[in-house]
Order: C-alpha cells, then sequence, then structure tokens
C-alpha cells in the first residue's frame, strides 16, 4: 500500500509538473521590439520587463532587438495596428504619432534629470502616458535617457558654433524647430540611419545621450561630444491599445507593476553603462566637452513662444509641467 501510495503521489506530481510546461508552451506570445543594440542599458532593461512578465503571467514576451523588426516609425505603426504588442521609442518619436507627447521634446525643459524623472514618474507622465489610447497606443512607462547633446566632428561649446551646421533631428517638430532656433540646420534622419549620414558626409552632427553616442559606435565618425544637455526626452515602452484590450484584467495589473519597477532597473543600468562609456569614450580618442548652456538656454526661448502659439491646446499641460519644479 505504502509502494502504491509513493507511485501515485510521484505520478501526481508528474502530471503537474507536465501540465506548467504544458502552459507555458502553449502561453500566448507578445512581441517586443527596440533598436537599441544588445549592451544599450535600455536594451536590457527591456529584457528584464519581458522576462518578469513572462515569470509573473501566464503570457510570454519575446523581445526582438536591434532593429530586428524595423525601424522605430516601423515598430509603433506596428503596435498602432495590433500587429506587435510592445515597442520602445524615443518620447521625440512618439509626439508625432500623439499630441501631449510633444511638450517632452522641449528644450531646458527641466533643471536636471533628477527633475524630470519626479514629474514624469507621478501623475503628469500618467497622464500623458494614457492620453495616446486613441491613437492605437499606451505608454506604460517613461524610461529615463539621460539628457540629450551634440556630437560633431566639429567642436560645439556654444550656439554660434552651430551655424550653419547639418544636424540630425528626430522627425519633431520641436526637435526642427530647437535646431533652427540654435542656427542649425535641422535633417530629420531615423535611427538607424545616424552612423552612415555622418561617414558620408549628409549630416555634420547628431544630437543624443551619452550611451547610444557609444553602442551605436557614432564615436568613430563624430569625435568631439558636447555636453550642452539640451533635452532630457525620456524613451516610451508601449504597449498596442488592440492587444490590451484583449488581455484580462490581471494580466494587465502584472504589466503595470513590472513596467513601474522597471524604472529602477533602467536607472541601474543606464548609471553603470554612462560611467562605463566615458571611460572607453576617452580611450576611443573621442573628446568630452564642457558647453556654454547658460548660452544654448537663451537662445532656443522663442522655441517656447512659437510652442504655444502652434499648440494652445497644450499650454495648460506646459505650464502644469513648470510649476511643478
Amino acid at each position: 500500500m505504502k509502494i502504491l501510495k509513493q507511485f501515485t503521489l510521484g505520478a501526481a506530481t508528474l502530471a503537474i509538473a507536465l501540465s506548467a510546461t504544458t502552459m507555458n508552451v502553449s502561453a500566448k506570445t507578445l512581441k517586443l521590439a527596440h533598436a537599441m543594440p544588445l549592451e544599450h542599458p535600455v536594451s536590457k532593461s527591456l529584457a528584464w520587463f519581458a522576462d518578469e512578465v513572462t515569470k509573473r503571467s501566464n503570457l510570454r514576451v519575446k523581445v526582438y532587438p536591434n532593429l530586428t523588426l524595423g525601424k522605430e516609425e516601423a515598430t509603433l505603426q506596428m503596435v498602432q495596428n495590433g500587429t506587435l504588442a510592445f515597442t520602445k521609442v524615443g518620447g521625440g518619436l512618439t509626439a508625432t504619432f500623439s499630441n501631449q507627447y510633444k511638450v517632452l521634446s522641449l528644450p531646458y525643459l527641466y533643471k536636471t534629470v533628477e527633475e524630470s524623472k519626479r514629474i514624469l514618474s507621478g501623475p503628469i507622465g500618467d497622464g500623458i502616458l494614457q492620453s495616446s489610447e486613441k491613437d492605437g497606443f499606451i505608454g506604460l512607462a517613461f524610461l529615463s535617457s539621460g539628457s540629450r547633446s551634440f556630437y560633431s566632428n566639429t567642436k560645439i561649446e556654444k550656439p554660434a558654433d552651430l551655424k550653419g551646421l547639418k544636424i540630425r533631428v528626430q522627425n519633431s517638430p520641436i526637435d526642427i524647430d530647437t535646431m533652427k532656433a540654435l542656427g542649425a540646420s535641422p535633417v530629420p534622419i531615423s535611427s538607424g540611419e545616424v552612423y552612415s549620414a555622418l561617414q558620408q558626409g549628409v549630416v555634420d552632427g547628431a544630437e543624443n545621450d551619452i550611451p547610444t553616442y557609444f553602442s551605436t559606435r557614432h564615436n568613430e565618425v563624430a569625435k568631439y561630444y558636447s555636453s550642452d544637455k539640451h533635452t532630457s526626452i525620456p524613451n516610451v515602452l508601449a504597449v498596442s491599445t488592440d492587444i490590451w484590450k484583449t488581455l484580462s484584467p490581471e494580466n494587465q495589473k502584472i504589466i503595470k507593476e513590472v513596467a513601474k519597477e522597471s524604472l529602477a532597473v533602467q536607472d541601474k543600468f543606464w548609471d553603470e553603462y554612462v560611467d562605463m562609456a566615458k571611460v572607453k569614450l576617452v580611450e576611443s580618442g573621442a573628446e568630452i566637452l564642457t558647453a556654454d548652456i547658460p548660452a544654448f538656454q537663451k537662445s532656443v526661448q522663442p522655441v517656447y513662444e512659437k510652442f504655444k502659439k502652434d499648440n494652445p491646446s497644450l499650454v495648460s499641460l506646459l505650464e502644469t509641467i513648470q510649476n511643478a519644479k
């Protein structure tokens, strides 16, 4: 009897294990695509997000990094039409797809990166993330990406140094207006084309954060990185509105929780990577310059005047952000 009982318990345990395995294999697979290379801190954060959602839910999240499924514009469009569940895109790009995100691209909107994190992780940020539901995607989190600065083979230390230079920007009206205010010629180009554009002289420079400058090897074709810190535009982790509506309330709750937790994970990966990248950049021959930030701040004031004139419906949101400092 004892042997039979042990056999029965063993069979039951095996059945449970097989059942769990079957559930894992048959779990609904959701795709997450982004443009970052594997070593980039955002890529690591998204891998963590995918793993945690897979562990905690009956969903399976598969990540497609490094432009595997296309450029950021393409993946966001795939999210909008429901053929892709998640994507990571730059906040500047989301502005061309959903109205409230426009305010995020304004230059020197915050005094510090820490201030931007505080504001965007609270009710103001949540409101912006939810505002795009009608546009086909819902923002789950703003992943901090430090600040963006210029890089080129020409030293850019003050606004006058930009005069006449062709600078790659995201396809965002505010980014374009900012370059014009600084005397540069804005050239909207997809992120995956920046290296060749710099190499071939299609543009004289670009602007981005330190991790992206390093991980995409743009330092090979643009020696000088100027720390003017003109914008702190976060990355947006977005989910398809159509796919979101098909998920159970329980799975939606899990995804929101993991997205919220990923903010601290992102900060950790980001800070570690910035410290490493700065050392490697200097070793490779790149130069990190100090810029005249007050001069840059003064030069971009017309951008705010134009923004308010062109976007009267967003003036209240802008003032709310400015008053939250």
